[in-house]
């Protein structure tokens, strides 16, 4: 039976940012799916029934599969994915430590794009998958890389795609030291964070947008014009055969080249 109240999965939700906002929709009246690689007890029992927890890399896509399925087996809906895990980077690509060096450096450490991208898209196909099963098809992504995909999403799914771009928030991935070195006035608090999703889930009309969280403030990113005008416009207006290729039917976008 299918949960009367809105569901969402808020990923790497057991710390930082994402446990701010599970803790709010939770407070909001949502079901909250915890998907994190750590589990957080204490926190499951804080936030009760309203919440359930299911282990999740989400740099695997048979791991967010297994999740997303779980999540709809329990819910029977799940109307939001805020795909909120993400870690930093902790190799480096100047290789200044071989500077001197004969010997060919160690492979780059791509973990950090396999979560912060990899994951991103893994979380976005299997959301759109499941939103489109819900008894009123559609839901929330909030998440990046929203330009290209969000009108399509909105005309045809009826999902909205939105970033939230987070300045310095004070959380256990960032370095003591470095918050240390910001002035104050500088840091962005996790409320601001969590307004700007609540903002992306509650207004039909936000769709496709950047939204920057600055100190205590939310501004819109308006896409930029392009320097080259109708020239460049034209390159990246979608032609419909390709798109008709790729997809397997036309986009339905009212600019879209025939």
């Amino acid at each position: 039976m299918a949960s009367s109240a809105p569901v969402a999965i808020v990923t790497g939700a057991n710390s930082g940012m994402g446990k701010a906002l599970a803790q709010d929709l939770v407070e909001s009246g949502w079901k909250v799916a915890i998907a994190d690689i750590q589990e957080n007890q204490a926190f499951q029992k804080e936030l009760g029934d309203a919440s359930s927890f299911y282990k999740c890399n989400v740099a695997d896509y048979d791991s967010q599969a297994k999740m997303f399925q779980q999540v709809w087996d329990t819910y029977g809906r799940i109307d939001a994915l805020c795909a909120n895990a993400g870690i930093v980077d902790k190799s480096s690509i100047y290789i200044l430590d071989h500077r001197n060096s004969e010997v060919i450096p160690p492979k780059p450490d791509l973990l950090c794009t396999d979560v912060d991208y990899k994951g991103v898209v893994y979380g976005t196909q299997l959301a759109i998958h499941f939103m489109r099963k819900n008894k009123e098809p559609g839901g929330k992504i909030v998440i990046n890389f929203v330009r290209g995909a969000s009108r399509v999403l909105k005309q045809k799914e009826g999902i909205s795609i939105n970033a939230v771009c987070p300045g310095i928030v004070h959380t256990s991935i960032i370095p003591q030291a470095m918050v240390d070195a910001v002035s104050p006035e500088c840091l962005t608090p996790v409320s601001t964070i969590v307004a700007a999703y609540k903002r992306c889930l509650n207004d039909a009309s936000v769709f496709g947008k950047v939204i920057e969280c600055s100190a205590a403030q939310q501004f819109l990113l308006e896409t930029p014009e392009l320097a080259n005008g109708r020239v460049s416009k034209r390159a990246v207006t979608v032609w419909d055969p390709l798109f008709k290729m790729y997809h397997h039917e036309l986009s339905g976008l009212p600019d879209a080249i025939p």
